[in-house]
């Protein structure tokens, strides 16, 4: 009950002063900022570590297969979660990059909702494919046979234990899981590398042109940035929590959550809502606010510290807790507070700036 009472109070005085804040962005606007300081502060370093523990799970990996210790399996375990944290926090990035070749689906085939990453690895699995043994032949298949949900699929058991290097099918999915490995340790890269290339991507956000392509002015490079923000807040609440919580108790599925099957979903909301934090300050959207509108950065920034707060909270592995009542009120809680960054960045944050709309690309907008 305490959670449902906790509507924070920066919140209801922000929905009780402003219902749709105009526009209050003067002409003189410099936009370049925030696209290059989102790029320079967040995009390339979080890329980067993602680099790093990718190349690590890998090594990880087949450092498993080839002896199965609890040294080896608590290392796996480890880097495992570590991949998915960084995952999350490049995740909602699907522009530029992320967008081309698949790429974001080769990382991780997310949202799943409807089991198709397990549906297609029991096929495969149960065929004993030899196509999926080979990192070259597996790039070239379905994307749900490939990155990070595929490879939990096929090291843990719907108990949440790690599998991986035991088993009747030890060297077959031995195999597989090291030619997951080796392709996502080299799609982390490519992620990395289009970002870091002055020619690359950043150049299309950080030097728009008339001529160019999906931006044509800084005004609407900021605005693809800061809307990939909103959009990444809205995946969390209404395509991982809202599905894990179910309309009632008895239509709850916890399993559902994003890499719930490793015992790794609050690893995966949490950095998802410390990397969507984390790119709003980057970019400084809010600190561009003065005078009057200068709580729209300390009310976002508290408004995470709860989300952060209730997600430390909470019992795991989620998937094992999801159902139980206070863990649901939890959930509930989390939702709402979502909701309201949502609409501080939308209506409030958006108009302050000037930025067009505040739309997440869900919306169809």
């Amino acid at each position: 009950m305490r959670f449902k009472c906790a509507v924070t109070f920066s919140l209801f005085i922000a929905s009780a002063i402003v219902v749709s804040a105009p526009s209050f962005a003067a002409d003189s606007t410099d936009y370049s900022r925030f696209p290059r300081t989102s790029t320079e502060q967040y995009i390339r370093p979080a890329t980067r570590q993602l680099v790093s523990v990718l190349s690590n799970l890998e090594k990880r990996t087949g450092d498993l297969c080839t002896r199965s210790t609890t040294e080896s399996r608590t290392a796996f375990n480890e880097a495992f979660s570590k991949s998915v944290a960084a995952l999350a926090g490049v995740d909602f990035l699907r522009y530029g990059p992320m967008a081309q070749g698949n790429l974001a689906q080769r990382l991780a085939f997310l949202p799943d909702s409807r089991g198709v990453v397990r549906r297609q690895i029991n096929k495969v699995v149960a065929s004993q494919d030899p196509t999926v043994r080979d990192p070259a032949s597996l790039s070239v298949k379905s994307v749900a046979l490939q990155g990070l949900t595929a490879l939990e699929h096929i090291s843990y058991d719907v108990d949440g234990n790690l599998t991986l290097g035991s088993g009747t099918d030890a060297v077959y999915l031995c195999d597989y899981a090291e030619s997951i490995s080796i392709n996502l340790a080299g799609a982390g890269l490519e992620l990395e590398a289009e970002w870091a290339d002055p020619e690359g991507f950043s150049r299309v956000l950080l030097e728009p042109t008339k001529d160019g392509g999906v931006v044509h002015t800084h005004k609407e490079a900021a605005e693809m940035v800061f809307n990939a923000i909103i959009t990444g807040l809205v995946v969390d609440k209404d395509q991982y929590l809202l599905v894990a919580l179910g309309k009632t108790e008895k239509k709850a599925n916890p399993k559902k959550a994003p890499f719930a099957r490793s015992g790794n979903a609050v690893t995966y909301l949490s950095a998802s809502l410390a990397g969507l934090q984390g790119a709003l300050n980057a970019g400084g959207y809010a600190k561009a606010q003065e005078d009057e509108q200068d709580w729209v950065e300390s009310s976002l920034n508290f408004e995470f510290s709860n989300a952060h707060r209730v997600l430390a909270g909470l019992p795991t592995p989620l998937q094992d807790t999801g159902k139980e009542p206070e863990v649901r009120e939890k959930l509930r809680y989390l939702i709402t507070i979502i909701d309201g960054i949502k609409v501080v960045m939308a209506e409030d944050l958006a108009g302050y700036v000037g930025l067009a709309g505040g739309f997440n690309a869900l919306d169809g907008d």
